[in-house]
């Protein structure tokens, strides 16, 4: 929090995004993702320990939009059985 705070962020949790506003620095908006949504995650001992090895570290999220959802009668089907 204190880095946070250090920054001038704002979290907005209505709209999962948090706004840095910094007077020194054009207004940055960062929008998370949705809850329940998969994604890679590492610890931040995991995150630490990059850094200190010379590792640049980068926020970003990425969401294809252009992927659809398969149903399942895209699913094949080994065998129809008659009722």
């Amino acid at each position: 929090m204190d880095w946070l705070a250090e920054h001038h962020a704002t979290i907005d949790c209505r709209s999962y995004r948090v706004i840095f506003g910094d007077i020194h620095a054009p207004e940055f908006i960062y929008h998370g993702s949705l809850p329940g949504k998969s994604m890679k995650m590492i610890s931040t001992l995991q995150a630490r320990t990059l850094l200190s090895h010379g590792c640049e570290d980068f926020l970003a999220t990425i969401h294809d939009m252009t992927s659809d959802v398969p149903s399942i009668h895209d699913q094949p089907i080994v065998s129809e059985f008659p009722d």
